[in-house]
């Protein structure tokens, strides 16, 4: 029997079918399609780059209207069993070094080979946190001292799990359930 669960993903984007290689750079994880179980976040994520894409454009002395989307996705987690898949089981050091080698990742080939990474989001403060620790630390950021002072700054535990998808093949298994304007 399938063990579904429910994914949610907000974005500034009308789309048919998700490609992974689309996804923005530095981020978490890494390049790819990022989903949460708590809707109300994936909605504030959406909103939130409503705003930032329309305030892009207003400093250029342009006006868009951005509209916000939310796509709902169901997910059989009996399939992880036939993934390649790393999950955090908290915001722990371990956790912290693979979001600071994701984010500070200029290349654009991936930092792991995870079809699925599931684990705590860090927060918007993250650039800012990575940037203000380096210096400190003269560009020791993987000091146990250093990581620890990065999850305090951050704080990982006010925020809701995510569930990374890295690859074409990983992100082929959710299912449309419903695709939405967010009001």
């Amino acid at each position: 029997m399938a063990n579904i669960i429910t994914l949610y993903h907000g974005t500034i984007y009308e789309f048919e079918k998700i490609d992974v290689s689309k996804g923005k750079g530095n981020k978490d994880f890494g390049r790819g399609f990022y989903t949460s179980r708590n809707i109300r976040h994936a909605e504030r994520l959406a909103v939130r780059n409503k705003f930032i894409e329309e305030e892009r454009f207003a400093l250029r002395g342009l006006e868009k209207c951005v509209t916000p989307w939310l796509y709902i996705y169901d997910f059989d987690v009996d399939t992880l069993a036939t993934l390649n898949v790393k999950e955090f089981a908290t915001a722990d050091r371990e956790w912290m070094r693979f979001i600071v080698l994701n984010r500070e990742n200029k290349s654009k080939v991936q930092e792991h080979k995870h079809d699925i990474v599931i684990g705590p989001t860090a927060n918007d403060n993250t650039r800012a946190a990575i940037q203000t620790v380096m210096p400190l630390t003269k560009g020791q950021i993987m000091t146990d001292k250093s990581i620890d002072a990065l999850i305090t700054l951050i704080e990982p535990d006010s925020l809701p799990w995510q569930f990374f998808f890295g690859t074409q093949h990983a992100v082929d298994l959710l299912r449309l359930n419903e695709r939405r304007i967010i009001r």
